[in-house]
């Protein structure tokens, strides 16, 4: 997954499929609770807002991205050193892309709970209070994901 197609798809450039093509194989599963999420960081700051994480829900609802890419999506926002957002100021933005970070918490990722995040991020619904602990249920680790940085397609070339 490029962080700077997600970018793309944030400022209108790149469409849902552009999208999901990319995000489509980045996680990889390592173990019954354990997976990798192989990610090209970009090169500037970029910062995301509530209008941005709906985009992704209407291309959710539509058809044009699959739920779980919100998963993949939501660790790679949290993930990121260029993705940024103020959680002291817009508190259910940061807990939609935790939630979608680990759905295994909260919130699986299918397409009633999207429905769920569209009415919560437009405001048409209060979001709930949260009642997970983070990774874990009952004292257990659910979920462990990490990030692997990949290499920029650019520099590649350019030290070839």
């Amino acid at each position: 997954m490029r962080e700077e197609t997600l970018k793309r798809f944030f400022q209108g450039e790149a469409t849902a499929s552009d999208l999901a093509k990319d995000v489509a194989g980045s996680a990889k599963r390592l173990g019954s609770i354990a997976s990798r999420v192989d990610i090209e960081d970009m090169e500037a700051e970029f910062c995301v807002t509530r209008p941005m994480l709906g985009a992704l829900v209407e291309a959710v609802l539509a058809g044009s991205l699959p739920p779980d890419a919100l998963g993949t999506i939501g660790f790679a926002l949290e993930a990121s050193d260029k993705f940024v957002w103020d959680g002291d100021a817009d508190d259910l933005l940061a807990n939609v892309i935790a939630d979608w970070s680990c759905p295994e918490v909260n919130y699986p990722l299918t397409l009633e709970n999207v429905a769920k995040f569209r009415a919560w991020l437009a405001g048409a619904e209060q979001y709930p209070i949260r009642l997970g602990d983070g990774a874990t249920h009952g004292g257990r680790l659910i979920s462990s994901r990490q990030k692997k940085s990949i290499e920029r397609h650019e520099k590649r070339h350019r030290s070839t």
